[in-house]
Parts: C-alpha cells; sequence; structure tokens
C-alpha cells in the first residue's frame, strides 16, 4: 500500500519540480484531460467517486486473492465449525491459515490489508473533495448523501480493519507526502473514529426507504454502531462499562422502526441463494449480478462453497459438531423437524436430504450425490448450504449478493445487549421472536441472566454459521481457545493467533512501524 502511495506522490513531484526551458519546448496540459485535482466538477463525477469507494467492500477488487479466496480461506476458516474442503490440500496458503502456522508475509494477509486501506483512501476523497465542492456544483441534499455513505465506508472499513488485526493504522484524512509513513493506532484511538464515523453516517443518511439497493443506510450505520459498541464491549483494551447501553440505543432506533422499516423474512434459506435479494430483512447487502451486455459483476463463491457431489470446488466443509450443536434442541419445531435454520445453513446424511418428493438438494438427494462422487454414503460428513443457488453444478459465475447485515443480527445483538443491562424479559421476548419467524421453533425456557446468555450464543450459531461472525464472536465472548481445542484444533493459542499481524510489506514500507 504505502510503495504505491510512494510511487505516485513521488512522480507528482518529479513532475511539477522539472524545470522548463522555454527555448526548448512548451509543454502544455490538455484542458480536457482530467486529474485528481480536476476530476470533482459536479454531482456525477462526485458519483463516480462514492461507486469506487464502494468498490473495496469485502476486498472485491482483487476478485481471487481477496474476495473469492482471500476472504473466505480467512474468515470461515478460522471458525472451529469449518474445516479444509477436499480440495483444499492442494494450497499451502489455505491449509497454513487453518493450521495457524501463517507468517506477516502470507499473500491474503497483505491482500486484505491493501484492499481496505484503498478503500479507506477512495472514501476519504469523496469526503474531502465533495466536501469542496459548492452548491453550484451539487445539491446540498446530494453532497449530505455522497459524503455520509463515504463516511459510513470509512468507518466500515476501520472496523474490518480492527476485527482482523491487532493494530491499524487510522487514516481519516487524504493521503499526502507528510503522512505516507504514520504508525499504528491504540485500539481505544481505533474504536473511537469507527464510532465516530458510524454516529456521523446515522445523522446523514436516509432510511432504507429512500435509498438505492446496496447503498448505506441509517439503519445500516445505527446497525455498525452497535456492532461496534459490542465488539468493543469484549475487547480487554478498550472495553467500558457503557458499551453495551450504548449499543442498546444505537440499536433501538431500527427495532422500533425510526430508522426505516425492516422485517425477518420468513424463509431462511431465500436469504442466501440469490431468490430473495434486497428484502426487508436485508439492511447492508453487498450486490452481485450475473454478466450481462452492459455490465459484469459475478462472484463465484458458492463455487468455492459448494462440495464436489453437487459440482463445487469442494473448498470446505463443516465439522460434524456444528450440526450436532444445530440439533441439540431436538426435532421440537412446530413441524417436527429440527430447526429449520439447521436445513439453511448445512446439508448431511438426514432423512430430510433423502426424500426426494420434497427436499432433495441440488436435484438429488444425499445418497445418491454422495455414492456417485465419494462410492458410500459419506455418513460422518457435513457441508455448508449458504451462498449456494438452487444449482451449482454448470453454474459458473453468478449474481448471488452476499448480506452482510441481517435483520436478525439486529435483533440479536439488541437482545444481547439488553440482557447484559438487565432488561433480560425483553430480550427473552426478541429472542422467541427469531426463532419463531427462522427456526419455526418454540419460546426458550431459559429465564436468568446467564441462561440468556448461553442461549444467545446458541442461537448465533443457528443463525450466522459461515457469514463471517463465529470467530469474531468467539473472541469477544472469551471462548476462543475453549472452542479451539474441543475442535481438536491444537495449534490454535487465543493469545497469538487471536489477530492477524501486521503485514510484512507495510513493516517494510512504513518507517514508522517497528
Amino acid at each position: 500500500m504505502k510503495n504505491l502511495y510512494k510511487i505516485i506522490v513521488v512522480t507528482l513531484i518529479a513532475t511539477f519540480s522539472t524545470s522548463c526551458n522555454d527555448d526548448e519546448f512548451l509543454e502544455q496540459t490538455s484542458p480536457d484531460q482530467l486529474t485528481s485535482e480536476s476530476f470533482w466538477r459536479n454531482a456525477e463525477d462526485a458519483q463516480s467517486g462514492l461507486v469506487a469507494a464502494y468498490s473495496e467492500l469485502e476486498s472485491r477488487s482483487n476478485f481471487w486473492d481477496g474476495w473469492q479466496e482471500g476472504r473466505p480461506v480467512v474468515e470461515y476458516f478460522r471458525s472451529d465449525y469449518a474445516l479444509p474442503g477436499p480440495d483444499a490440500s492442494n494450497y499451502s496458503h489455505w491449509m497454513s491459515i487453518f493450521n495457524f502456522n501463517y507468517t506477516n508475509g502470507h499473500t491474503f494477509i497483505d491482500v486484505i490489508w491493501t484492499t481496505n486501506y484503498k478503500g479507506l483512501n477512495f472514501s476519504n476523497q469523496v469526503i474531502t473533495k465533495v466536501g469542496e465542492m459548492t452548491s453550484d456544483q451539487i445539491s446540498d441534499a446530494e453532497k449530505k448523501q455522497i459524503i455520509g455513505e463515504a463516511t459510513f465506508l470509512r468507518g466500515y472499513y476501520h472496523f474490518k480493519l480492527l476485527t482482523l488485526y491487532e493494530q491499524i493504522i487510522l487514516r481519516t484524512e487524504m493521503i499526502s507526502n507528510e503522512t505516507l509513513d504514520k504508525p499504528l493506532a491504540s485500539r481505544p484511538e481505533s474504536w473511537e473514529a469507527i464510532i465516530k464515523d458510524f454516529k456521523q453516517a446515522a445523522e446523514m443518511l436516509k432510511n432504507v426507504e429512500s435509498t438505492e439497493p446496496g447503498r448505506a443506510t441509517k439503519g445500516a450505520a445505527l446497525a455498525y454502531l452497535g456492532k461496534a459498541y459490542l465488539y468493543k464491549a469484549g475487547d480487554p483494551s478498550s472495553a467500558e462499562p457503557s458499551d453495551f447501553a450504548n449499543a442498546a440505543s444505537a440499536l433501538k432506533p431500527i427495532v422500533e422502526g425510526a430508522a426505516g422499516t425492516y422485517a425477518l423474512e420468513s424463509d431462511f434459506s431465500s436469504l442466501f441463494n440469490g431468490e430473495n435479494e434486497n428484502n426487508s430483512e436485508s439492511v447492508f447487502e453487498l450486490q452481485f449480478k450475473s454478466g450481462d451486455a452492459t455490465s459484469w459483476n459475478a462472484t463465484r463463491l458458492h463455487a468455492f462453497v459448494g462440495d464436489w457431489a453437487i459440482g463445487g470446488w469442494g473448498g470446505i466443509a463443516a465439522t460434524m459438531n456444528v450440526v450436532n450443536d444445530m440439533k441439540k434442541e431436538g426435532k421440537i419445531a412446530s413441524n417436527g423437524l429440527y430447526d429449520y435454520r439447521l436445513y439453511g445453513s448445512l446439508y448431511f446424511r438426514d432423512p430430510y436430504y433423502n426424500d426426494p418428493s420434497t427436499n432433495a438438494m441440488q436435484g438429488s438427494t444425499w445418497d445418491q450425490l454422495m455414492n456417485d462422487t465419494y462410492g458410500n454414503t459419506n455418513d460422518n460428513s457435513a457441508y455448508f448450504r449458504k451462498w449456494l443457488p438452487n444449482y451449482v453444478s454448470n453454474n459458473s459465475y453468478v449474481g448471488v449478493n452476499v448480506v452482510l447485515m441481517r435483520y436478525a443480527d439486529v435483533l440479536l445483538m439488541y437482545a444481547e445487549a439488553l440482557n447484559e443491562t438487565g432488561a433480560t424479559p425483553q430480550a427473552i421476548t426478541i429472542i422467541n421472536e427469531v426463532r419463531r419467524v427462522h427456526g419455526n421453533m418454540p419460546p426458550i425456557t431459559a429465564v436468568s441472566q446467564a441462561d440468556v446468555k448461553k442461549q444467545i450464543i446458541h442461537e448465533r450459531t443457528m443463525e450466522f454459521t459461515l457469514e463471517s461472525v463465529r470467530f469474531f464472536d468467539l473472541r469477544r465472548w472469551n471462548l476462543l481457545d475453549e472452542a479451539m481445542q474441543a475442535a481438536g484444533r491444537t495449534n490454535f493459542s487465543a493469545a497469538s493467533h487471536a489477530y492477524l499481524p501486521i503485514p510484512l510489506s507495510e513493516i517494510n514500507s512504513n518507517s514508522k512501524i517497528n
């Protein structure tokens, strides 16, 4: 990242400091040629700059080492409920993440760091340059909206970095030659900057009903503000007694409707298969689109997730521990089955997936798929179902959106914050609603604060498996070591592996980092 910035700055300095002899030549610049200074002319330019800021979300700009493989391997493989799929052993850089023997020179660790800082750079350019535009160039309302979205994105990129790396560089202004090399900020300083941006964005942004799909909204800003407070509450370096109360205050307007109208979707599986995108449960959603004559913004995440038996690459598998955890309440759903979220999250050998008339997976029963692929019924294997279209086989690049923040997450975070601040009966009511709508499950029997917290841990497993939250939830609950030992991940130590190391490339190019 720093090398790139230095190249740009040095080039500009060289260009403008070179002397010019009029007798030898006359250097002219075309008035039609855009530069970083002349680009920001009108609202269209401002929107184009904002699109660039969105383009780095979840490392999308680096398709393979960022979005397609880097993010899933880094965020999925480190979960105690994940296993490398049959294809993963072909990639030593995948396995080093799973085995926790990576170094700070790892490709994915570098790419994820770099792409998030690119997003910060673009966001800061929008905030600064659009902020300087006059009312003749852009309306006050559009200016406020664009700066609000860029401020949300700056908070998001910093939040993403701080959840992955123990220390980060705060970038709250445009890069200059003087600020190229910058020291790492403390975690309390970083949380302060993140919370400030989400608060400011929430004040500037509109509700979801008035916003195009995929754009940041007031609800998204408040949801991530609440999430930041919850994560901060579980961070020993930064936690304050007020964090849970602050989280509840941030999330309350979303639940009560003041920050937009959200609702749980009754068909849990439809949230992940591309058949029900930008629905009432979506708070912030990463937009993908199959290629056509006008654009191309597709994904192959489904191929990474899908097993060989259904035409995927076999990149990842699930442990039987997660199957058993999701089954542990028994077949007490209203339809006599397990919690429906189990079937929407995983597939495994079960009568549900061996009923060809109703629940066949990808058009075939489990036994048919496994016998055809592995020569047996693969009784002790399980695979993830989220992010798969209805058919994976022969389905190359697809436009299945990835929801980054769901209303169910808002509700369960709100329930957790309420429970931690003594409002346990209200938390129980919220938990029961999520269970009823998504799982067809009866009310919980827990009543004490401690038992309700255990239930929340279970509910988050049921809801968010393979949604990039498991590792971070375990860390903030101080359960990482216990969970990894239970999963047989003996190479793991929270003291060494709770956070990723600062990339070697940053250390080598930044004189302010030791």
